[in-house]
């Protein structure tokens, strides 16, 4: 049910989750506890780790500097991902040594960076991989005792002035959808109504611009020939429904959103579910279907078969269990796995 108003709970996962997700790890209840022993392993292994905030932040493009800009963006990628699963990881345990790395690496990101490009792709790399900082944040900022609250002050201002401004929302293409995660989160964390309401109409134009009547993505599905289609598919739908499920967390559900064209997110997720499980069935590459790139990108799949159970989805998701990310959202078969229907 879709409401004006915003209740600015949690920014993505919720108190009930979190107790549904200590329920499910005290039981040693499948896929949740599998997947939480990958989350804890990954928090373990970064406890002492060093955060790699750049003075100045530029990501080169990847299609011209593809070394340079892995190199560039991969500090961001791995400081934000080991403080989620570090954040979890405490919620989850109880045990302060994560909240204190956590806390750790949100504060170096923002205090430690003095100046930020939007050239190239400095501004898409920070949308997709700067969320996942916010997502710990969220998860932290209760526990005064551990992140005291001037600190507080400095990540909220850092949200508002540094990075709300790099995401990428204006984009019409999978850049917009993740510069939406980017500004939504910020939208939820820093209790801006007027903006939560621009991010929630943004969603829907993305619903009835990017989605054609079959389900299909006309801005991906014919990258490098097709061959990167399915990925930048997975690369736009993932995106969206993080901010789907961000919006639904704070009362504004979209998920069965019908655009005025009739587009769907359930119609774009059932398309490229099909297709990701029998890529022989992918129109838009005419090779041979192992050479396609990124068809494994799906974790997002346990979102959104939690809502809608596809036959296709969840034998992928069967099969390929726990699954991870590495853009906002990394351990989602953990934090969103444990309402999937049993299929043969």
């Amino acid at each position: 049910m879709e409401t004006t108003k915003p209740l600015f709970s949690s920014v993505f996962i919720s108190d009930s989750l979190i107790n549904a997700l200590k329920k499910a790890v005290a039981e040693k209840r499948s896929p949740a506890y599998t997947a939480f022993e990958v989350c804890r392993m990954h928090a373990d292994q970064n406890l002492d780790r060093t955060p790699t905030v750049p003075k100045q932040w530029y990501v080169p493009g990847y299609y011209h500097d593809a070394e340079g800009h892995r190199k560039a963006k991969n500090g961001l990628r791995d400081d934000a991902n080991a403080a989620y699963a570090m954040a979890l990881c405490y919620r989850v345990t109880g045990q302060e040594k994560y909240a204190r790395s956590a806390v750790r690496i949100i504060n170096a990101w923002a205090m430690e960076m003095e100046t930020m490009s939007r050239k190239d792709d400095s501004m898409l790399s920070f949308s997709y991989h700067f969320p996942a900082l916010i997502f710990a944040a969220d998860l932290l900022r209760d526990e005064s005792a551990i992140w005291p609250k001037d600190q507080q002050k400095v990540f909220s201002e850092f949200l508002r002035n540094e990075a709300l401004p790099m995401n990428t929302m204006s984009r019409k293409n999978n850049w917009g959808n993740w510069g939406l995660v980017l500004a939504v989160s910020c939208a939820v964390y820093l209790k801006d109504e007027v903006l939560f309401g621009k991010c929630a109409g943004r969603w829907k134009y993305f619903i009835e611009h990017q989605i054609a009547a079959d389900g299909h993505l006309p801005h991906e599905v014919n990258r490098s020939g097709g061959q990167r289609g399915i990925w930048y598919s997975h690369f736009s739908l993932m995106p969206q429904t993080i901010a789907a499920e961000i919006l639904r967390v704070n009362g504004a559900d979209l998920y069965n959103f019908k655009s005025p064209g009739g587009r769907t997110l359930k119609k774009a997720y059932e398309r490229i579910a099909g297709w990701t499980r029998k890529p022989d069935t992918f129109p838009y590459w005419k090779g041979d279907p192992a050479e396609l790139k990124g068809m494994h990108y799906f974790s997002y799949f346990e979102i959104l078969n939690s809502h809608w159970v596809n036959d296709d989805a969840s034998k992928l998701l069967a099969e390929s269990r726990p699954m991870t990310a590495t853009h906002s959202a990394p351990f989602l078969t953990f934090t969103h796995g444990i309402t999937l229907k049993k299929t043969d």
